[in-house]
């Protein structure tokens, strides 16, 4: 044997003929097993069109199977078979067109053969006959062959019995819904961690309860339409906001829910979405947190402003006539204005180290002047009231008649002024100011816009102009009854946040000036473009000399600038030693001045 199956077949025929022999196909070899099997339990095929049971697709409904059509298989060479009914039997064919069926395939379940062998050698070309005007069903439309005794595929025979297994597989039964197949119902998105997200996130509109930012799912029925108490913007419930975040029920209300009842909630009839909003957009929320990377920087830019602030305070301990120091240390007041905000932004945000910062730069400057709120006693035995009055004529800009009117109100027994030109002081005659106070010294000469003028109604004797200063400057002695004080005149060089060569050898030449007379006590007046903050300022009070306004204890008074509602800079001083005192001191607005007048009342002892 060569190995091969019987069934299959062998290239050998089988009288051990050479001659090859066609291989059957897997369907030929079926179709043989079950034409054996009909023959052993005598069962007859059903065939379309040969019992009274048949139908076809155009009386089922069916959609018509058009037939095959197309190119002529290979190994034919005629033209298309046309079998008549009935002429196709077991075995039988056609002669002429070498159509067939062969007996060996078991009668009408058999498959076409080769030409060679009487069919046509293809499946597709079985030629079968039906109804008239019908089209021709093909192999695989028709029910399983007979039962393989040689009969033709058209063979009439009794109804097929039903078989179980061709019985057609029943609808499947409708399952009924489980839980794990429903899908999953949408999660509320739970609110992220605050950071650099959207604004909604980090700041939450409506912040009402615990359960910050947990929104009402919009497929929520108690959501609303969007309008009125039913919107959108409804803030939702303790207990939506529980199970939305949580899963469980809600608990009872903490301490920390029991606020939230004095007002109604969306749940309550006599809820106004309109009316609650606005209050809580007011009020803070302490479950918020705070953005740390926010909070950060806004601490950094705190801590740097409030080092500028204090750098700009310890300037008063620097000793230099240089403007970047001078200017810082003449303005040092608005230190306190600049650091207020500073510290109100650190306390809110709990940035202590530049509120502390902050607040030692604010309170530094008074500190340095605290002793103008305290009064120095005045001098024992009798006492003879003297009333200063000390102006800036600012270069001969000041207006005459303000000058008169001010000393006639105030009742001056002394009228000092600096920044005297000759044209002001004709002026100052021509306003009636020598009617009160007759002229005692006037030093203006000719282009000079720093003159001296004194107008008094007490004896001022030997005033002389004192040599070595930079601008001019005069000394004498004021008479009031017996008491004989010393009196020095003096302006600095320069402007008053901005002074010129020489300010602070001059500063340092009257700290040690005595007037030749004087029995009682000495005064300095002028404009000393210095402020109380200033090293040179310190200078004179270690040298014995103080303040007015520091010996009155009424505060500082400042006469810079005087266009301003609140000056700043105390630059005018009336500056007495220890055998004088001082009960008060104010500052007057003169036209035409960029300084205040001060008005000093001395306390002098006669004896």
């Amino acid at each position: 044997m060569d190995g091969r199956s019987p069934e299959r077949g062998s290239s050998r025929g089988q009288d051990g003929d050479l001659t090859p022999q066609p291989r059957k196909t897997r369907r030929e070899l079926r179709a043989e097993r079950e034409a054996a099997e009909r023959a052993r339990t005598g069962e007859q095929p059903q065939h379309p069109g040969t019992g009274p049971q048949q139908q076809f697709p155009s009386q089922t409904g069916e959609q018509q199977i058009r037939p095959r059509t197309g190119p002529v298989p290979r190994h034919h060479t005629g033209p298309t078979p046309q079998v008549p009914p009935g002429s196709v039997g077991a075995g039988g064919g056609d002669a002429h067109s070498g159509t067939g069926w062969t007996g060996a395939q078991g009668g009408t379940g058999g498959m076409p053969r080769s030409a060679d062998q009487g069919g046509l050698g293809g499946l597709g070309d079985r030629v079968r006959t039906g109804p008239p005007g019908r089209r021709q069903p093909r192999p695989w439309d028709e029910p399983e062959p007979g039962d393989g005794s040689g009969s033709g595929p058209h063979q009439t025979g009794p109804q097929q019995t039903p078989r179980p297994w061709d019985d057609p597989a029943p609808a499947p039964r409708q399952q009924a819904p489980r839980p794990w197949d429903e899908p999953e119902p949408d999660a509320p998105r739970r609110p992220k961690r605050p950071g650099r997200g959207p604004l909604e996130e980090r700041v939450p509109l409506n912040p009402t309860t615990p359960f910050v930012g947990v929104p009402v799912g919009r497929d929520d029925p108690q959501a609303g339409d969007g309008v009125g108490r039913g919107g959108a913007d409804r803030r939702p419930s303790l207990a939506q906001a529980a199970m939305s975040t949580t899963g469980m029920p809600p608990r009872e209300a903490s301490r920390r829910d029991r606020p939230n009842r004095l007002h109604p909630g969306p749940e309550d009839e006599d809820y106004d979405a309109d009316e609650y909003d606005d209050e809580a957009d007011d009020e803070p929320d302490p479950h918020q947190p705070v953005d740390r990377r926010r909070r950060r920087r806004t601490g950094l830019w705190l801590t740097f402003v409030a080092l500028l602030l204090a750098l700009w305070s310890a300037t008063m301990f620097v000793d230099s006539a240089s403007p970047l120091l001078t200017v810082p240390s003449g303005l040092l007041p608005l230190v306190t204005i600049f650091a207020l905000p500073v510290i109100a932004i650190g306390v809110g945000g709990k940035h202590f180290v530049s509120t502390g910062i902050a607040t030692v730069a604010a309170l530094l400057p008074w500190a340095m002047v605290a002793g103008y709120a305290s009064s120095r006693e005045a001098p024992a035995g009798n006492i003879s009231s003297v009333r200063v009055m000390t102006v800036d004529g600012n270069k001969g800009s000041a207006d005459a008649g303000s000058i008169a009117g001010a000393a006639a109100d105030y009742s001056a027994d002394v009228v000092i002024v600096t920044g005297l030109t000759t044209t002001l002081a004709h002026d100052l005659t021509v306003a009636g100011l020598d009617r009160d106070t007759p002229p005692v010294y006037v030093h203006a000469d000719g282009d000079t816009t720093q003159g001296i003028g004194v107008w008094s109604r007490l004896t001022v004797s030997g005033m002389a102009e004192v040599e070595g200063f930079t601008e001019p400057t005069a000394s004498g002695v004021l008479e009031a009854g017996e008491a004989r004080v010393g009196l020095t005149i003096t302006q600095m060089p320069g402007s008053t946040l901005l002074p010129g060569k020489g300010w602070r050898s001059d500063l340092d030449r009257l700290a040690t000036q005595e007037v030749e007379g004087a029995e009682t006590g000495s005064l300095l007046v002028g404009d000393l473009k210095l402020s109380p903050w200033q090293p040179a300022f310190r200078a004179l009070e270690k040298a014995g000399w103080e303040d007015a306004a520091d010996v009155a204890g009424k505060g500082l008074r400042p006469t810079w600038p005087s266009w301003s509602p609140l000056p700043v800079t105390p630059a005018d001083h009336l500056m007495v030693d220890d055998g004088v005192g001082v009960s008060s001191a104010a500052t007057v607005n003169i036209a035409g001045s960029s300084h205040r007048a001060l008005v000093t009342s001395l306390d002098v002892p006669t004896g």
